[in-house]
């Protein structure tokens, strides 16, 4: 398993804006995105709050259709300045904070983060949710996304947004720290604030066999930081998730910062803990 705290190294680059091949690929079109006539309300609220700086970050659009036919628009946003830093990734196109999360993160530590155009909406194309579309019968998709980050020496780094409490105390989420199992596979671990805002980090091993539980459990505790604790198995509760895809197919560790919608400065405090706990600098 990589990483586990090991030495990180940033390495100067001359490219533009780096799609690892893709833009050669005869499955994909790429095509710039003008971030100031942009349309799209993220970057348009990432404008608007001078979280997004035009001179300092650019952007791509990836568009493909995969082998079912079904058609997909990536947006691929890059420092210009560094862009061999960490890979981010907000799958839902709703969840507008991890955006704001994902344009700060790489502002700061350089790389790329990926979001993908659904039109504002949770699900895309009639209802997948492109979390839970890493099957084998995906392969495009997967090797789409996943390129970003086999390309660079960094764990897997998802942003996502969640509602206010569990579906079991009354609330509106499923995403919650301060119980023991807030969903099948996934173990909650309450430190500090609000339990909705969270990380989320798992293994294919159970916790008391765990290294990636031992060692990064008291780190996050230490830290103040609320954490689930998932086991991915290859027919367990999770089959089809980012995260079960990465532990049982890849080397790479999984961190998935998690916050409650409105809750966009908690989520950049958990996120820039979490790249002090892997030793990313700034």
């Amino acid at each position: 398993m990589k990483f586990l705290l090991a030495g990180l190294l940033f390495i100067a680059n001359t490219y533009a804006q780096d799609l690892f091949g893709l833009e050669d690929s005869t499955n994909h079109l790429t095509s710039t995105i003008d971030l100031q006539l942009s349309q799209d309300p993220d970057i348009q609220t990432a404008l608007d709050i001078k979280t997004l700086d035009t001179n300092q970050v650019e952007a791509t659009l990836v568009s493909f259709i995969d082998v079912n036919g079904v058609e997909w628009d990536l947006q691929v946003f890059q420092n210009i300045n560094r862009p061999n830093g960490p890979t981010f990734f907000v799958p839902h196109d709703n969840e507008n904070d991890a955006f704001l999360a994902g344009i700060e993160a790489i502002s700061t530590y350089g790389g790329h983060l990926l979001s993908l155009e659904c039109s504002e909406n949770r699900l895309c194309n009639n209802g997948i949710d492109p979390n839970r579309y890493f099957l084998p019968d995906n392969p495009l998709y997967i090797s789409t996304i996943m390129r970003f980050f086999e390309a660079k020496a960094y764990p897997v780094i998802t942003l996502h947004n969640n509602h206010d409490s569990h579906w079991s105390l009354g609330g509106n989420g499923s995403i919650y720290a301060d119980m023991q199992s807030p969903y099948t596979d996934g173990e909650g671990f309450y430190t500090d604030g609000d339990p909705d805002n969270l990380i989320i980090y798992t293994d294919t091993y159970e916790k008391d066999d765990s290294e990636i539980f031992n060692f990064y459990q008291d780190l996050f505790s230490e830290n103040g930081i609320n954490t689930i604790f998932e086991v991915a198995r290859t027919e367990g509760s999770l089959g089809g998730h980012m995260s079960t895809h990465v532990l049982i197919n890849t080397d790479y560790e999984y961190f998935n910062v998690e916050a409650q919608h409105g809750h966009l400065h908690i989520q950049n405090i958990y996120l820039r803990s979490l790249m002090s706990i892997l030793g990313i600098a700034l």
